[in-house]
């Protein structure tokens, strides 16, 4: 049978819990306002406050409002401290019951009844535990310091040993009949040399996307590493590749080479920013020729080829200003040995000479030429192009990490907050220094990976009394 409390029943308990509180955190204001002509000093608190006992035995907070059209609980509020139980209850009590209020709206409520010293910092240390409120207005993790350049971007390799792939966005493009069609760019960029290639296609298929990539790998090389980020477009070429590179018919040529794709964590474009940095350069340059205007998809295919030459002769070390310095490294320099809007070793041929004769002794001391024009540019990156990376490093960030397997949180979304998914940290993906930038979640519906800034931590369990020890003594 359920057993009911009477009013007065919980009017007595709530009474003998204030007096037990009271006597154990105030021991000697109660001694002094049980016998005040005692050589006690008087305490402080009883003297800021004008604390008196009444007739339970229970400290009050005197005031100067005792004329107030106020109830008597109201006038003459019960002394609570700030670090106990009891406190706690009664402000996680007073929070969820008025709809999980704000700090003021569940300060105001409290003082009805109950005075609590240092009540704003007691309130905020315990409505931050609150996981309805974190649901709505939390934060989230703080991202660690920036962490060195990984050793793709650093090392002296051949070009595009290392690539990254990315999609621009779509551009409108008509035909002879006069009806308009979408086309992609499909940017394929060196993680070193900061060169580019720039393919044209008509849709973001995989069937698509695989011939783009044929393209390249026959300009350019067969990458070692491939990384991207994780569209579905991608996913599906990488399965593609690895059938392809298994057949038996190239798995010759390919025995000691073949083609890693990785994937950066989902919504952490940054994790890709040496391609992200090439693909707003690609827009910006496209928009200023072409503009709001709609072209032919061959038009397109030269305007993009065009595009690909000059930012490839852009500068990536200092522009000098006097004639005499060198000219300043360029991606096309590391590629070719020359700058691809001049002519091939001008200075070399005589130009009234035609009859230029390409027999195995030129040709090996031509090759030899340009190999010693690319090591010689490859001797100026190391020494140039790497030390002014230094010039742009910033040191920001948190390192006091607080995210652990098994937190429940919340998965940023481009939706309303109200719709986020609930995830479980099922994996810490840890960096080269150490510190964690991303995870592994498990959700609903798979396992995923998100960056830490993306994630909002959501407290489930208990608030421990040592949380409140950041609370000040001020009254």
């Amino acid at each position: 049978m359920l057993c009911v409390l009477s009013t007065q029943e919980l009017q007595d308990a709530e009474q003998m819990l204030l007096r037990d509180c009271q006597e154990t955190a105030y021991p000697n204001e109660v001694t002094y306002l049980k016998s005040p002509k005692s050589r006690i000093p008087r305490p402080t608190l009883v003297n800021q406050l004008q604390f008196f006992q009444d007739g339970n035995g229970l400290l009050r907070f005197g005031g100067r409002i005792q004329n107030a059209p106020v109830a008597e609980s109201t006038k003459f509020p019960y002394l609570l401290p700030k670090k106990h139980l009891p406190t706690r209850l009664i402000v996680q009590n007073a929070h969820e019951k008025y709809l999980n209020a704000g700090t003021n709206a569940t300060v105001t409520n409290i003082r009805q009844k109950y005075w609590i010293p240092a009540i704003r910092q007691c309130v905020n240390a315990i409505t931050r535990k609150c996981v309805t409120c974190r649901r709505v207005t939390g934060r989230p993790y703080s991202a660690p310091e920036s962490p060195p350049l990984p050793k793709i971007r650093v090392e002296n390799a051949p070009p595009f040993t290392v690539t990254g792939v990315d999609f621009t966005g779509a551009i409108r493009t008509k035909n002879n009949t006069g009806t308009t069609s979408k086309a992609y760019i499909c940017l394929f960029t060196c993680a070193a040399t900061r060169a580019i290639h720039l393919e044209v296609v008509t849709d973001l298929s995989e069937s698509t996307f695989m011939q783009a990539f044929r393209r390249f790998v026959s300009r350019k090389s067969l990458p070692k590493v491939m990384i991207s980020d994780n569209a579905t477009t991608y996913q599906s070429a990488a399965t593609s590749l690895r059938k392809m590179f298994q057949s038996a018919s190239i798995r010759t040529s390919l025995s000691e080479m073949g083609t890693e794709w990785r994937f950066i964590p989902k919504r952490a474009s940054w994790y890709g920013g040496f391609w992200e940095r090439l693909i707003g350069l690609t827009k910006v340059t496209l928009k200023n020729i072409i503009g709001r205007a709609y072209v032919t998809l061959e038009t397109l295919q030269t305007i993009t080829t065009e595009t690909e030459c000059m930012i490839n002769n852009r500068p990536l070390t200092h522009v000098p200003f006097s004639p005499d310095d060198p000219r300043p490294l360029t991606p096309a320099h590391l590629l070719y040995g020359r700058q691809t809007t001049s002519l091939p070793y001008s200075n070399d041929i005589d130009a009234t000479n035609c009859d230029v004769t390409s027999d195995h002794t030129s040709l090996t001391k031509r090759a030899r030429m340009q190999q010693t024009l690319i090591d010689h540019f490859r001797r100026r990156w190391m020494s140039e192009y790497l030390t002014a990376l230094r010039e742009h490093h910033q040191k920001i960030g948190c390192n006091a990490q607080t995210i652990k397997v098994g937190d429940v949180v919340l998965i940023h979304d481009d939706s309303p907050r109200i719709r986020w998914k609930l995830g479980l940290v099922d994996e810490l993906l840890t960096g080269m220094d150490g510190l964690i930038r991303a995870v592994k979640l498990r959700t609903t519906t798979g396992v995923t990976s998100r960056p830490i800034v993306k994630l909002y931590p959501l407290e489930v369990g208990s608030v421990p009394t040592t949380d409140l020890d950041d609370i000040t003594d001020d009254v």
